[in-house]
């Protein structure tokens, strides 16, 4: 009875949700739903390999393919592609999915309020919009399951997102599955709350209720509970936090957070997304290997990357173009965001489109991508344990604890327009 309860309290407040947007955009003079896009056919692509070595071994592995291709206002495609299905190795040519996905994606904004709509159609490895809080840090990446001849480690079928905020701090946020491409599940939440954010200075605090992710495998399943959170960020723009969570039929769990801001040592080890595993023991890196653009796009580097210097600035930056006598019309800022815990291996990306002005859209436009590097932008750590009384249950927790990376890059889409 309380399971239901609960499902009807959160159904309501969607539909309450997405009729105030709709009821909000029909009073406006003008439409404030933002659909983000760079215009069909732009977008890039990138190759990298992954390496795990240590003093005993050195091996390579994860040869990859990734694109994010705009094909309509709010609708892009995205895909991840590796080369086998092996954990350790590159000895087979296999090309397998790790993410492959139509997503439409949708905002929009009131004076007082936020509501954020995205629908996936395939396979992804990535739930986190529409952007994550600090909470979602802590949240469990898939794994490597499917390489080691167990079920699926991910997100299949239709995946539905909306999260609605309000300037008062409250919000809600549901996902929900209608499994499907090799998933044999019965369509259910993935993840289904009611949220709360207070900042106060340097403090931060969060609060979620309702049907929260399970973390052991296989995920997309939920459990009824709460989960809290206080950070603090500094002057030197790092910052810290902790999480308690406490879901029914689930264990207890703690966690810390450590977020850094962008330095030589994090755009080092974002570039190459460094970790240290346990299972094997040993580093493990993803190697950028070649990239590109597709359609209209040009590249341009913000500043030298720490890792390869001498990076060039392609033709298509501001200065170049605005001699050549085109002006800038519109900007959409964006961050990518790639995670990973188990065994090290980078398997997902995503692009966040954060905010836009102007005019981004249509015909005649020239987009000119400014990449700034990546860096580690932070480690959670989160474990099934709540006793810190002596040293042996510090050991005991760090013993069992998971422990989620998150590399950033942040992006800003410029689009000029030939002046008459």
């Amino acid at each position: 009875m309380k399971g239901r309860l609960v499902n009807i309290i959160l159904i309501l407040l969607i539909f309450v949700g997405i009729v105030e947007g709709s009821v909000q955009m029909c009073l406006a003079e003008e439409m404030d739903w933002n659909f983000p896009s760079i215009g069909f056919g732009n977008g890039y692509w990138y190759t990298s390999v992954g390496a795990h070595f240590w003093k005993d071994h050195l091996e390579f592995r994860n040869l990859q393919l990734g694109l994010d291709v705009d094909l309509w206002r709010g609708l892009r495609l995205h895909g991840i592609f590796r080369s086998n299905d092996k954990k350790y190795s590159l000895q087979s040519f296999s090309p397998r999915v790790d993410e492959l996905y139509l997503e439409w994606v949708g905002f929009y904004k009131n004076q007082w309020s936020t509501l954020s709509v995205s629908a996936k159609l395939g396979r992804s490895r990535y739930l986190r919009f529409p952007y994550p809080d600090a909470i979602s840090l802590f949240d469990q990446v898939p794994g490597i399951g499917d390489l080691e001849g167990g079920e699926g480690a991910g997100y299949s079928g239709i995946v539905v997102t909306a999260d609605y905020f309000h300037d008062s701090g409250f919000g809600l946020h549901g996902t929900y599955i209608d499994w499907g491409f090799g998933e044999d599940r019965p369509s259910n939440w993935a993840e289904a709350f009611l949220y709360y954010y207070l900042d106060d200075g340097p403090y931060h605090y969060e609060l979620r209720w309702g049907k929260l992710p399970v973390r052991p495998e296989p995920l997309g399943r939920t459990a009824e509970g709460f989960a809290v959170f206080a950070g603090k960020t500094y002057k030197n723009g790092n910052s810290i936090g902790f999480l308690y969570e406490d879901c029914e039929g689930q264990d207890r769990y703690t966690g810390i957070v450590v977020s850094f801001a962008p330095g030589d040592t994090t755009r080092w080890m974002g570039e190459l997304a460094f970790d240290f595993t346990r299972s094997p023991l040993g580093h493990a890196m993803q190697i950028p290997l070649i990239s590109g653009t597709i359609g209209s796009v040009v590249r341009a580097k913000k500043e030298e990357s720490p890792l390869f210097s001498g990076l060039y600035m392609e033709r298509g930056s501001s200065g170049w173009l605005e001699a050549q006598n085109w002006q800038l019309v519109g900007e959409i800022k964006a961050e990518r965001i790639r995670t990973y815990w188990q065994n090290g291996q980078v398997r997902n990306f995503y692009e966040h489109r954060i905010s836009s002005w102007g005019v981004t859209d249509g015909p005649g436009l020239k987009v000119v991508m400014v990449e700034e590097p990546w860096y580690l932008q932070l480690e959670a750590l989160v474990s099934p344990h709540t006793d810190f009384s002596s040293w042996e249950a510090v050991k005991e927790w760090e013993k069992d604890r998971q422990g989620p990376a998150q590399l950033n890059q942040k992006v800003t889409y410029r689009f000029y327009r030939k002046k008459s």
